[in-house]
């Protein structure tokens, strides 16, 4: 099981809650309660198993329960709604830099927020606002990344992949993704973030299937705007913005 202590060790952000947990249906779910509870510290909350890990648009996210990471970040940036919408994007490249900085592995982003090495996904981040009256008053960031090798189900082997790493480092990888994620300034995104985060997209340049309301819609991948958006061009030559929540996407065969 993780130690709180150990997580603590390598953390350089001051004043921050860590809970440590051998089982747990879901980080983010129980970081959720205790935003509603009314806990106002900046929280990392982390598992060595889940039975009930949550992906984008209400998809279940496979744990492997092998020594991989499982967490959550809550952070409390009390932004306006409209200067939230960057947080996804920012997360992509914390997560990015902090498993360079830890592992040595150079990761890749697929829009939004998937992170990928050898070509095949070995993070999800899930990002979460806590929101009254257009303020977002917390966010709560969900991490899984897969470090050491394993076996994936017929259905994921394909798709899925990990880092290759040693589960020795699950602590200190913890500590780095918490530092970079509260470092980050959630507000309007950063040049030096954007431009991170287009070097590492493997979607821009490419032909991409994506689908609204179950519809597939086949586009090129052109380009990020400052918020973050997916930019494509259509086959009539036009242009569109693919934001995040209202599709999924993946590359066209």
């Amino acid at each position: 099981m993780l130690n709180k202590g150990e997580v603590l060790s390598y953390i350089k952000t001051e004043n921050v809650k860590v809970f440590c947990y051998d089982e747990i249906d879901s980080t983010s779910t129980l970081a959720r309660q205790l935003v509603n509870g009314g806990e106002k510290n900046l929280l990392i909350i982390t598992s060595d198993k889940q039975t009930g890990g949550r992906g984008r648009n209400g998809k279940s996210f496979y744990s492997l329960n092998d020594g991989s990471v499982y967490m959550s970040v809550v952070l409390h940036p009390n932004l306006e709604f409209a200067d939230a919408v960057g947080i996804t994007t920012a997360a992509a490249v914390a997560v990015s830099r902090a498993i360079e900085s830890v592992t040595g592995r150079v990761t890749d982003i697929k829009w939004v927020n998937d992170l990928y090495y050898c070509e095949k996904k070995v993070c999800g981040i899930l990002c979460e606002a806590v929101a009254s009256k257009g303020i977002v008053s917390s966010v709560i960031i969900g991490v899984g990344i897969n470090l050491p090798e394993c076996s994936f189900p017929d259905e994921l082997k394909n798709i899925a992949g990990t880092l290759g790493c040693d589960s020795s480092l699950r602590a200190q990888l913890i500590a780095a993704v918490a530092d970079e994620l509260f470092s980050l300034d959630f507000g309007k995104l950063s040049d030096e973030i954007l431009d991170e985060y287009r070097r590492k997209s493997i979607v821009i340049g490419k032909k991409i299937d994506y689908y609204i309301k179950g519809k597939k819609n086949t586009a090129s991948a052109v380009g990020i705007d400052a918020n973050g958006g997916l930019i494509i061009e259509i086959s009539d030559g036009s242009t569109d913005v693919l934001r995040s929540g209202e599709i999924s996407l993946r590359l066209s065969e």
